[in-house]
């Protein structure tokens, strides 16, 4: 009995603890707005930009990467 009862929450721990430890993302009208600091940069063209969300990147044109800084 000891071992079948041993068996069962050996085999129930890992399961509980998945899905105890992942929580559903809220839908986007839930989620809070993404804030980036307000500072600038200059672009080799000359031009000054933003950070722009999801990841606050400093982009200086459409079809390039983003700034680094």
């Amino acid at each position: 009995m000891n071992k079948k009862l041993a068996l069962c929450i050996a085999t129930l721990l890992p399961w509980l603890a998945a899905c105890s430890s992942t929580t559903p993302t809220p839908p986007a009208s839930e989620r809070s707005p993404i804030m980036c600091t307000q500072d600038v940069l200059q672009c080799p063209d000359g031009r000054f930009v933003g950070r722009t969300p999801p990841g606050c990147v400093f982009v200086c044109a459409a079809n390039t990467a983003p700034a680094a800084r």
